[in-house]
């Protein structure tokens, strides 16, 4: 029970920002075609909506747990009656019928095997970006300074083209890990920059003092190459960790030059953690 009401907390406390998003929905698509949302037992699926939810139901109640408020809705498996008590419910399928800002929108949920919580979000229309939504869209607009009469200063400034990539890179640690070693790191990226960049996973290392660690990578859209303005959310499952410091490393590739870059960040794979910022 401690470690569903830590993930709760988690779901409900994070910046929108930092939280990753498996999969954006669009309420045009989901009046006609059902979208799957994944529950795993003892851990909770978020679905943010653009707008209030009004209503939510489902045929069959006891597979499912429905909580929340205002314009987000927390999924969770049901309990089912045994000889020796209550326990979750490890599989099934059920509908899950979700009124908002008067249209009813349709999903499938799918309850089966999984290491971690889930978030989607559902947005009114179509944006640019495909199947992910930025993760903020603040215009670097320029700070306006008082206007200086002095001289054109010809003084060769850096160009453009040789900027290093611009990626967003955001890692969510969430622990505790429990007695497998277990730790899910969260990740968001973020192509910010004018080309193409490539994150192969044959790329990755999760290091604990200085040996690799086993880990399995999901990701959305499953692809390795992001185009400009495109961006990728996912979940590191890393096995055999120890309590203490991990190293992520993840090289990348800016497609055109061919110049690799590295993405690393210092983890403590026993506590909750947020780390938010370019490369």
């Amino acid at each position: 029970m401690r470690l569903r009401a830590v993930l709760l907390a988690l779901t409900m406390a994070l910046p929108a920002q930092a939280q990753v998003v498996l999969k954006t929905y669009y309420a045009e698509d989901l009046v006609k075609t059902p979208g799957l949302l994944e529950v795993s037992p003892g851990f909770t699926t978020v679905i943010d909506f653009w707008d209030t939810v009004d209503a939510a139901f489902s045929a069959k109640r006891e597979l499912l747990r429905l909580e929340g408020g205002g314009s987000r809705l927390l999924l969770s498996t049901g309990m089912m009656g045994t000889q020796t008590g209550a326990v979750p419910v490890k599989s099934g399928m059920t509908d899950l019928v979700v009124e908002v800002g008067g249209r009813t929108l349709l999903f499938t949920v799918r309850i089966g095997p999984g290491e971690y919580p889930r978030r989607y979000q559902v947005l009114l229309k179509r944006t640019q970006g495909g199947t992910y939504a930025p993760l903020s869209q603040t215009p670097s607009t320029p700070t306006a300074g008082p206007a200086q009469s002095s001289s054109p200063a010809p003084s060769p400034t850096p160009s453009p083209q040789v900027q290093a990539p611009a990626v967003h890179f955001t890692t969510t640690v969430e622990a505790p890990s429990g007695e497998e070693g277990r730790v899910s790191v969260f990740f968001t990226l973020e192509n910010r920059g004018s080309r193409p960049v490539s994150f192969a996973l044959n790329d990755l290392q999760i290091l604990q003092e200085g040996k690799p660690l086993r880990f399995e990578v999901r990701r959305d859209p499953l692809k390795a190459v992001l185009n400009p303005g495109e961006g990728q959310s996912g979940v590191i499952v890393v096995h055999g960790a120890r309590p203490g410091e991990l190293l992520l490393r993840w090289r990348g590739v800016e497609l055109g030059p061919g110049r690799s870059f590295l993405l690393e960040r210092r983890l403590l794979g026993k506590t909750i953690e947020v780390q938010t910022e370019g490369r």
